[in-house]
């Protein structure tokens, strides 16, 4: 099944939704997202709008890389197509794709976690991080992709929101590295402050998202592979996506673990990707 069940061609289309095979479970999540659609209209009954006007997605599968240059080199070609890429995963292939932008883009992660860690290993973050050649890296997982992808891009160019789990170095790293961080219960208390943030970080630049499911409440949002508590809302997630002053270039998608018989994270991560979409056209 593809995503939409999109009639479009790589030619015809303006968004690019692949697969990357990182974590053991990955095809679960990517086939979650490829079926629940189906079930859903994309029609937004406050704006009275059609969510996904004007979006032509072609699904490009599931890619099948050797290296993580690989990742990069197909997300490059969209990229220079002038198309949107959005890859789903298993973990954030963020730090594959983002790479494949040849100019400076600022980068949105909407995450539970920090992920700043210099080093980390877990049978928990191995089981999610282990990639495609079932090797796992220390410096490059789960708990460490945003601290690698700090060292490739200016880290005054990275807004990490929704976070509330990290250690005391990892804090220490976002406030000597100029990181911008807007933690669950900033939004919670002053959400116009929060949408004041994200407005002048992405005035008329190009945007890159990250959304690992797992910002939202595990009340929402349980299935997923570490749910923390006190997380956002999908109307917070919505209020703060339309505070984006600039133009999004790329998203991904990561972290959904189904469970079988339920599908509430599956329904709300899909009318989130419907979120994002709706603001490719702008």
């Amino acid at each position: 099944m593809k995503f939409l069940n999109s009639p479009y061609s790589f030619k015809e289309a303006n968004v690019v939704f692949f697969g990357v095979p990182i974590g053991k479970r990955f095809s679960d999540g990517a086939k979650a997202l490829r079926q629940t659609p189906v079930y859903m209209e994309d029609f937004d009954i406050e704006s009275k709008k059609e969510l996904l006007e004007g979006v032509r997605v072609v699904d490009a599968g599931d890619l099948k890389p050797k290296n993580n240059e690989d990742i990069t080199k197909y997300t490059r070609l969209i990229v220079e197509s002038n198309k949107i890429p959005v890859a789903i995963a298993g973990d954030h292939p963020s730090l594959f794709t983002i790479p494949a932008f040849k100019k400076d883009i600022k980068v949105i992660s909407f995450d539970a976690h920090c992920d700043l860690k210099d080093e980390y290993e877990d049978d928990n973050i191995v089981d999610l991080s282990t990639s495609w050649n079932g090797e796992f890296d220390a410096r490059v997982n789960g708990a460490t992709w945003l601290r690698r992808l700090s060292e490739i891009i200016d880290p005054k160019n990275i807004l990490l929101v929704g976070g509330r789990s990290c250690d005391a170095k990892e804090l220490k790293f976002i406030e000597e590295s100029g990181i911008t961080y807007v933690s669950a219960q900033d939004i919670q208390e002053n959400k116009e402050a929060v949408s004041k943030v994200i407005e002048e970080f992405t005035q008329n630049e190009d945007v890159y998202i990250t959304l690992d499911v797992d910002v939202f409440d595990p009340s929402i949002a349980p299935a997923v592979h570490q749910p923390e508590p006190d997380g956002i809302y999908f109307s917070q997630f919505k209020n703060l996506m339309h505070a984006i002053a600039g133009n999004i270039v790329g998203f991904d998608v990561c972290c959904l673990k189904p469970i079988k018989g339920n599908q509430i994270t599956e329904f709300l991560t899909t009318r989130a990707l419907f979120e994002i979409l709706s603001l490719v056209k702008k």
